[in-house]
């Protein structure tokens, strides 16, 4: 991995190495979505007829068709979207291969789809585990009820002033902070409420209270997390075969204790997407793939990484591919 030469030319696209394989999380789905790969690739099709058997879901008409409603459901959402990573990962493969790939990362639950495009775990087991993850965060959400807003055009100094204020109205954390100016805060539901109000105030671009009714990444999740944890240790994970950068560090992990460690926390910790950018620009990567639904993090990593050039899904295997590819 990581070889020469520096540059894959397929399907009439360059692309330039070192390359960074990233995966979104929550938020990103929306009905339709990854509809147009299973329709013009069958290693997609593939994937989405597998994982309907693991995951005994109808997969294809929640991400085809929805509704939105049934979608939004944290149970529903977060396998729904692991299997549009999939799909798109099988495009990958069969298309580019992992010659210049130096590197993966996913944010929160893609972070499990990294461990699985570097080799850690199998993409059947992750969609299990993922499923699992998801039913224990729609779980708590019924016993630690709370919520996450995103904070935009505000500074760190800026946000940790509103979440202090906000606090007197109940508990509140930073639970990502995806660059210098973008931040989620997560805790209980009067003080995300406040928190959007201050934000606001203080002239925020956006402040935007997102439709996940519970306190992802903060403490509030000690009982989901504890659960979370007795599935994690029952894995049987390997040593990737490339460095995954970790949502809580930023850091490469390159062995299975890092990596369980990383999934035991995983709920508990807050996602600093900002270092995991900082990760990419020391190593040296100069081209940004996002495989899954939408261009969040391409787009992050065209605005804080000097150069590089960034595809999302959608764009590499539909907008700019070649002719169709059929069965």
């Amino acid at each position: 991995m990581g070889g020469v030469p520096d540059d894959l030319g397929l399907m009439g696209i360059t692309l330039t190495g070192p390359i960074a394989l990233l995966f979104p999380g929550q938020g990103v789905q929306k009905p339709g979505m990854g509809r147009n790969l299973h329709d013009r690739y069958p290693a997609a099709r593939r994937a989405f007829e597998r994982a309907e058997e693991v995951l005994q879901m109808p997969v294809r008409r929640l991400c085809f068709e929805g509704p939105l409603e049934e979608l939004n459901r944290t149970e529903v959402i977060q396998p729904c979207v692991m299997v549009v990573c999939w799909a798109a990962y099988e495009v990958w493969r069969e298309s580019y291969g992992f010659e210049n790939v130096s590197v993966t990362a996913g944010h929160s639950l893609g972070e499990i789809a990294s461990l699985a495009a570097a080799g850690a775990i199998p993409w059947e087991t992750a969609l299990l585990l993922v499923k699992e993850r998801g039913r224990i965060m729609a779980h708590a959400a019924g016993e630690q009820p709370g919520g996450m807003i995103a904070i935009v055009g505000l500074d760190e100094g800026q946000v940790e002033a509103i979440r202090i204020e906000a606090s007197s109205r109940g508990r509140l954390w930073v639970a990502n902070r995806n660059a210098d100016v973008q931040f989620v805060l997560s805790g209980e539901t009067a003080a995300v409420e406040e928190a959007e109000r201050l934000a606001l105030a203080a002239g925020a671009r956006r402040a935007l209270i997102l439709t996940i009714p519970l306190p992802a990444h903060t403490p509030l999740m000690g009982g989901a997390a504890a659960a979370f944890r007795k599935v994690v240790d029952r894995l049987q994970l390997s040593a990737p075969s490339i460095p995954v950068l970790a949502n809580a560090s930023g850091e490469a992990m390159r062995t299975v204790a890092a990596l369980q460690e990383e999934l035991r926390l995983q709920m508990l910790r807050q996602v600093d997407w900002a270092r995991t950018m900082v990760s990419m620009r020391a190593m040296k990567v100069r081209t940004v793939v996002e495989l899954g639904p939408g261009r969040v993090l391409a787009s992050l990593a065209a605005k804080h990484i000097p150069g590089v050039d960034t595809w999302n899904a959608e764009e590499l295997f539909i907008d700019f591919a070649d002719s169709p590819v059929t069965a």
